[in-house]
């Protein structure tokens, strides 16, 4: 009985401290508010570009990495 209410007793303990490492963790490796308006900027300034039709520019830059 006694082995049972320890085992009970440390299946809570690993429990409680896992959710509190995860509560403590929530918001490690998010990037700054920074990073993502930029990165949210980007992204309208990319699709306002392919919705123009103006893939030229990409396209050349491809053209010259690939070293054509």
């Amino acid at each position: 009985m006694s082995g049972a209410v320890l085992i009970v007793l440390l299946v809570v303990g690993a429990l409680v401290g896992g959710l509190l490492a995860l509560r403590s963790s929530t918001r490690t490796g998010m990037p700054s508010r920074d990073v993502l308006d930029r990165a949210k900027r980007r992204e309208r300034e990319l699709e306002d570009e392919e919705k123009r039709g103006d893939a030229r520019r990409g396209d050349a830059r491809r053209d010259g990495e690939s070293g054509r």
